[in-house]
């Protein structure tokens, strides 16, 4: 029986192309690039190149990029990182209940560090309810997160009015 994978918001396959290039830097690359040896200066000057592109292609800085080991990682670093920096101006988040585990984990742990969440009302499509966003936003509201596409369902939230709202 084939099966037939629909989950692409979990996981992709991987490139063709990526994969070659990988290991063929993988294999004649594997130095530390921490290291003063000649090995090591050559994989740092490669993950600078790469660093290079990536933040050309997204329109940024190299050094506003930081690479985790996962989305999990990711969204733990932002989000407490975040508040944490912001909690003289306010400790009140708002969010859904749509969002990742590695995410309300997140703010569950704030919760419990003292930070208020309040969650946002979704209207009948799983939409975010902006005039509720609206009501619900405070002089020490210092995040709002709210997961572009959910992940099971395919609902796509309305990131740009939500930014609107957010200005």
């Amino acid at each position: 029986m084939k099966q037939i994978y629909l989950d692409y918001c979990a996981d992709t396959p991987p490139d063709s192309s990526v994969l070659q290039i990988y290991a063929d830097t993988a294999v004649s690359c594997f130095a530390n690039p921490n290291s003063v040896h000649p090995a090591g200066e050559q994989a740092k000057q490669i993950i600078q190149a790469s660093l290079e592109t990536i933040a050309d292609l997204l329109h940024i800085y190299p050094e506003e990029m930081i690479f985790t080991s996962s989305a999990s990682e990711a969204n733990n670093l932002a989000i407490k990182g975040l508040s944490f920096s912001s909690r003289r101006r306010g400790k009140h988040i708002v969010t859904t209940f749509l969002e990742h585990s590695s995410v309300s984990g997140a703010l569950t742990f704030l919760q419990e560090q003292g930070w208020e969440i309040d969650m946002i009302h979704l209207d009948e499509q799983g939409r975010t309810d902006l005039n509720h966003l609206k009501k619900i936003l405070r002089k020490d509201t210092v995040l709002c997160s709210v997961c572009a596409v959910d992940s099971e369902l395919g609902i796509i939230q309305p990131v740009a009015e939500i930014a609107e709202l957010l200005k």
